[in-house]
C-alpha cells in the first residue's frame, strides 16, 4: 500500500511539472508571436510614414524582445529615425542616452548621433548639442590607421582606397565625418576619396545640396568585395555600387584597393564580363568618337594631353573594345553615371592603380544590386533593388536560413544602404 502511493503521487507530481512546463512553453510562444507583430507592425508603419506607430510598437517590441540581434538593432535606429522625422528633439536626445548603454552595434550608434546632431543643428538646440559632442567624442574619433612599408603603394591611404583584408571578403569600418564649412555632399565625397551616389544612399537624411557646417555625414566604408571566390591580382568592379576593387598580397599580408568610379549612362552603358588591360597610357591622347562628335561639334579630332583632356592622366584599355579606365578633366562625376560607357576615376587614383597594374591583368565587371556573404553570420549589402533583384534577395536569404518579409527589405532600403550590415 505505501508503495502503491508513493507511485501514485510521483505520477502526479510528474503531471503537474509536465503542466507547467506546457503553460510556460505556452507563454514563450504567445511573447514571441506578439513580438512577432510589433516588429513587423513598426516596420510597416516606418515604411508608410506613420512613425508615431512605428515608435509605439517599436517600444512594445524591445519590451518582449531582449536578445541583442539585428532586429532589436533594427528597432533602437527605427526609433531614433522615427524622432528625427517628427522633429522630437527630447525624446531622440534621451533615446541616444538610453541606447548608449545597450549592447548594439557601432553602426548603429554612429547613426542615432548622427541623426540627433544634425537635428539639434537645425533646430538650433546648442544645450544638447554641447551635451552630446562631449559625451559621444569617441564616435568622431578616426579609425586607428596602418603603414604599409612597400614603396610601390605609398600613393595609396590606409582607410580610404586601401584597407586590410578582415574575415572572408569583407574590408574597412564606416566613420564619421564632421562637416568644416557649409558644403554638399559632391565636395565632401571629392575631399574623402568617395563616389557622390555612395556617400548620398548612405545619408538619406541630408539634403545633398546643403550640408551645413557642424552637421555629420556617415562615410560608408565597410563593404563587400562583388565576388566571394575572388583571385589576388585580379580587379573587380560593380556598376551598381560604382566602386573598383583590387584585392592584393603586400608582404605576405592580404590588402584591398577600392577606389569609387563614374560608369556609363542608362543610354551608353559601360560593359559587363570578363576582359583584361591591353593597354597602358600616360598623358594619353583623346581620339574623339565620331558619336560624341555629333553630340559636340565643337571638339576636335584629336585631343591633345593636358589639364582639359576628358582622359585624365592616366587610360588603360579593356581587351579589345574602345572602353578604358581613365582618369577625368572633370571636377565632379565619380560615383555617378556619366560617361559613354567608360571607366572613369580621380586623377590621383587612377594614378596609383596606374603604377602597380600589369598589362594582363585581369577586369570583372559586375552588375549587382546586393551582396551577400555568409561565414559564421550572414552579411548584406544593398544598393538599388528593382523587383526581380528583391525577389532573388529574398530568397537567396531563405536559402541560407535567413527570414525576413519585403517590410523589412524596404526599410533595409531606405535606411541602411551602400555598406555591410550583419543580418545574422
Amino acid at each position: 500500500m505505501i508503495i502503491l502511493t508513493a507511485l501514485l503521487f510521483n505520477i502526479l507530481n510528474s503531471f503537474a511539472v509536465s503542466v507547467d512546463q506546457l503553460i510556460e512553453e505556452a507563454y514563450k510562444e504567445v511573447k514571441k508571436e506578439k513580438s512577432k507583430d510589433s516588429f513587423n507592425l513598426a516596420v510597416k508603419s516606418f515604411n508608410e510614414g506613420i512613425f508615431s506607430v512605428a515608435v509605439k510598437e517599436g517600444k512594445k517590441y524591445l519590451k518582449l524582445h531582449r536578445k541583442n540581434d539585428i532586429k532589436r538593432d533594427i528597432i533602437i535606429e527605427m526609433i531614433a529615425v522615427s524622432y528625427y522625422r517628427m522633429y522630437k528633439k527630447k525624446e531622440l536626445f534621451d533615446h541616444l542616452i538610453w541606447a548608449d548603454r545597450q549592447n548594439i552595434s557601432r553602426d548603429i550608434k554612429l547613426k542615432i548621433f548622427q541623426l540627433a546632431n544634425n537635428l539639434f543643428i537645425e533646430k538650433k538646440d546648442k544645450k544638447r548639442l554641447e551635451i552630446i559632442r562631449k559625451k559621444f567624442s569617441y564616435l568622431l574619433r578616426p579609425i586607428p590607421s596602418f603603414r604599409i612599408y612597400d614603396e610601390k603603394f605609398k600613393k595609396f591611404k590606409p582607410n580610404v582606397n586601401i584597407f586590410k583584408l578582415k574575415y572572408g571578403n569583407i574590408i574597412g569600418e564606416n566613420s564619421l565625418y564632421k562637416v568644416k564649412k557649409d558644403t554638399t555632399l559632391i565636395e565632401i565625397a571629392k575631399e574623402l576619396d568617395l563616389g557622390y551616389d555612395e556617400i548620398r544612399i548612405a545619408n538619406p537624411h541630408i539634403d545633398p545640396f546643403d550640408v551645413q557646417k557642424g552637421m555629420i555625414v556617415l562615410i560608408p566604408r565597410k563593404r563587400l568585395l562583388p565576388e566571394k571566390e575572388f583571385n589576388f591580382g585580379e580587379i573587380y568592379l560593380n556598376l551598381s555600387e560604382k566602386r573598383l576593387y583590387y584585392p592584393i598580397i603586400i608582404n605576405e599580408d592580404p590588402f584591398v584597393i577600392s577606389i569609387p568610379v563614374g560608369i556609363g549612362t542608362d543610354e551608353n552603358r559601360s560593359p559587363i564580363g570578363t576582359f583584361s588591360i591591353s593597354e597602358k597610357r600616360k598623358n594619353p591622347y583623346w581620339y574623339v568618337p565620331d558619336n560624341i562628335k555629333e553630340e559636340d561639334p565643337s571638339l576636335p579630332d584629336i585631343f591633345p594631353p593636358g589639364p582639359d583632356n576628358p582622359l585624365g592622366t592616366r587610360a588603360m584599355r579593356l581587351g579589345n573594345t574602345t572602353y578604358l579606365l581613365h582618369g577625368t578633366s572633370k571636377k565632379f562625376g565619380i560615383g555617378m553615371k556619366v560617361s559613354h560607357g567608360c571607366i572613369r576615376m580621380y586623377n590621383e587614383d587612377v594614378e596609383a592603380l596606374f603604377d602597380i597594374v600589369d598589362t594582363g591583368t585581369k577586369v570583372h565587371i559586375y552588375e549587382k544590386n546586393y551582396k551577400i556573404f555568409k561565414n559564421r553570420h550572414v552579411y548584406i549589402e544593398i544598393y538599388q533593388l528593382d523587383e526581380e533583384s528583391r525577389k532573388k534577395l529574398l530568397h537567396e536569404l531563405s536559402q541560407k536560413g535567413i527570414k525576413i518579409n519585403r517590410n523589412f527589405i524596404s526599410y533595409l532600403e531606405k535606411e541602411r544602404r551602400g555598406y555591410v550590415i550583419p543580418l545574422y
